[in-house]
């Protein structure tokens, strides 16, 4: 092959392709990974073949509520890596890697029919280390991302080559299948893939629009095959719960994306830089990428630009209803598809502005991946730690404090969710019941039982330790003893609110806790969940005397019965562990005390010296959006 033939965009095979794998799984050697947050769920429901098998034909992980997700590869895969690795983390992380690694090759093959061979080249290579792909490969359930992402793409140039020579149908229509069973970004991918040859392929609109529409109708079929079976396995379209549709929001949400995959130097290092001024260093990190952008667009004009950005437009699709929440950066691994657009148009720019670019990302790449790697080695210390205690401990619940929910700049989940499962199989036989004694929600506005960086608090059950270190557990000492709070009321220690009695709640059925002797003026509720406890603050319901009350309908309807909107009452903090803790049967605190007016901080006069149990089932959390009007 001659050199001009060689640089030709799309001709014959160029030798130095298979060099982009190699760099992906350079960059994302997994060292020493570890678990995090949902896969401890992933593999405590994969664990059991007919559970994993159920998912294709029902919702992932048979989740009652909050998402709807129909993902039946996904699970299969952890359960095959579970027969070839066990609980240990190497198979599947090597297994996000070379997904990456056959994803970036694809990248160079798709690419290569627009840019040249070089440039393909370069775009490749930038896709593969871009930073914000962390959460997409050292994060076992990223998988959705990088497994799903080999599909796409292979449909995408099987597709493009459909265009040219008219053959492949079977294999479009296959990896389009193998792409829906992985996750619902595949839903745009006819559309992505009629796109791609609609921009490579060449004549008049209708010429163009017909050839486009042929390579891609397996893909379609594909899709009209697919939606009938998705809606009868999850009894809806699905997707996320917490689903937002501001038109302005979004558009910010998008842009700030935008800004953090090209700049990574914006969020890899939290509130600030290591030293210097920031803005100086965010300045010099995004001069290299605004001149490649300048050059990309001065070289191929606007129309290349243009058509880029419809494609990234149309990956990010199946993300709409969470464009907005971009707060936390692993959110970024939503983008690990549409990101090949953009590393596409800096490639455009040349070959120095692209290793320029390249340069300006080094910093960030390593930054992250440092971070990754100490909160990977973190969470396997604790969880080691966890697995020892519970075999010396004495029987019942463990309180745990100290257990993060993210690394410290907030690039890896770690602790996060599911802990309830840190000592359940396939990592442990226990059946003891976890709890993390931290906020439910990881906010400096939430109610806390103690003051940030205070000595932990041991509630009044089971057994509480703190994490001195790492490795290290402590046993946390007895609360210092309060007046007794005496609670009457309850169903042998329930306080029930179980779907029956919720439905009678609606007709004015009500239960009350009463204090004989106390009134609060207020009262704060503890709930502690898995995940995190949620402490509420509520009036005394009580209409006269010395005793005080807590009117279950009140607590959760507001005092005249008129369901409140989202986000005013308790329940709304309860309907996640509703859905995923294991037990929906909730130790609850009570305590009477006074709230300061200036500063709406609790103090605590009166304890009770039983924990109560706040009883909810799967059910709760449609019940909430039905009374809600949601």
């Amino acid at each position: 092959m001659t050199r001009e033939a060689a640089a030709a965009p799309g001709t014959g095979p160029w030798r130095w392709f298979w060099l982009l794998p190699t760099i992906a799984i350079a960059a994302w050697w997994p060292f020493a990974p570890y678990w995090q947050s949902d896969d401890f769920l992933a593999l405590h429901y994969a664990q059991d073949l007919s559970r994993a098998l159920h998912d294709c034909v029902g919702p992932q992980y048979g989740a009652t509520d909050i998402w709807w997700f129909y993902r039946p590869l996904i699970t299969l895969s952890f359960w095959l890596d579970q027969q070839l690795g066990g609980a240990t983390p190497g198979v599947s992380f090597w297994s996000n890697v070379l997904a990456h690694a056959t994803s970036t090759l694809l990248v160079g093959l798709v690419w290569r029919r627009f840019l040249g061979d070089r440039a393909a080249f370069a775009a490749a290579a930038a896709w593969a280390v871009l930073p914000s792909h962390l959460g997409s490969i050292a994060w076992a359930v990223g998988r959705v991302d990088s497994h799903t992402t080999v599909w796409c793409l292979a449909t995408v140039w099987l597709c493009q080559r459909r265009g040219e020579r008219g053959r492949g149908a079977l294999a479009i229509a296959a990896t389009t299948a193998l792409a829906l069973g992985s996750k619902e970004l595949a839903l745009v991918l006819p559309a992505l893939a009629t796109l791609v040859v609609w921009l490579q392929g060449r004549g008049s609109l209708r010429q163009r629009a017909r050839l486009a529409l042929c390579a891609a109708a397996p893909a379609w079929v594909a899709l009209c095959a697919y939606l009938p079976l998705r809606l009868l396995a999850l009894g809806r379209f699905g997707g996320y719960e917490a689903a937002s549709y501001d038109p302005l929001a979004m558009l910010r949400g998008l842009g700030l994306a935008v800004v953090h995959l090209l700049v990574p130097l914006t969020w890899t290092f939290g509130d600030g830089l290591p030293f210097g001024p920031g803005w100086l260093w965010l300045a010099v990190a995004a001069t290299p990428v605004a001149i490649a952008l300048l050059l990309a667009w001065r070289r191929r004009g606007a129309g290349f630009v243009l058509a880029i950005a419809a494609v990234f437009v149309v990956a990010t699709a199946p993300m709409a209803s969470i464009l907005a929440a971009i707060d936390n950066p692993h959110t970024l691994r939503n983008y690990y598809l549409p990101a090949i657009a953009l590393t596409g148009l800096l490639a455009a720019a040349g070959r120095v502005a692209t290793v320029a670019v390249l340069l300006a990302w080094a910093w960030p790449f390593v930054a992250a991946r440092q971070e990754q790697h100490a909160a990977d080695r973190q969470s396997a210390a604790m969880h080691q730690a966890l697995l020892e205690l519970d075999a010396k401990a004495p029987p019942g619940p463990l309180f745990v404090a100290g257990l993060p929910h993210t690394s410290p700049h907030g690039l890896t989940v770690q602790l996060h969710y599911f802990v309830d499962r840190l000592l359940r199989p396939p990592f442990a036989d226990s059946t003891r019941a976890l709890y993390a004694l931290r906020p439910l929600a990881d906010s400096p506005a939430v109610s806390r039982l103690w003051p940030p960086g205070a000595p932990a608090l041991a509630p009044l059950a089971g057994a509480t330790f703190d994490f001195l270190a790492p490795s290290t557990l402590g046993a946390v000492p007895a609360t210092a003893p309060l007046p007794e709070l005496v609670v009457t009321g309850d169903d042998h220690g329930v306080f029930d609110f179980s779907t029956t009695r919720l439905e009678a709640l609606e007709q004015g059925l009500s239960t009350t806790l009463t204090t004989p002797g106390v009134r609060g003026p207020w009262y704060r509720l503890t709930v502690f969940t898995a995940c995190g406890y949620l402490a509420s603050v509520c009036p005394d319901h009580a209409d006269a005397g010395r005793d005080g009350q807590i009117d279950s309908l009140r607590l959760l309807a507001g005092p005249r019965k008129a369901f409140y909107a989202p986000g005013a009452f308790l329940g709304d903090g309860l309907t996640v562990p509703a859905t995923t803790d294991l037990d929906t049967d909730f130790p609850l605190l009570l305590e009477a005390g006074t709230v300061d007016a200036t500063t709406a901080t609790f103090t605590p006069t009166h304890r009770a010296t039983r924990l109560l149990r706040m009883r909810l089932d799967r059910g709760y959390p449609a019940w909430v959006r039905r009374v809600q009007g949601r």
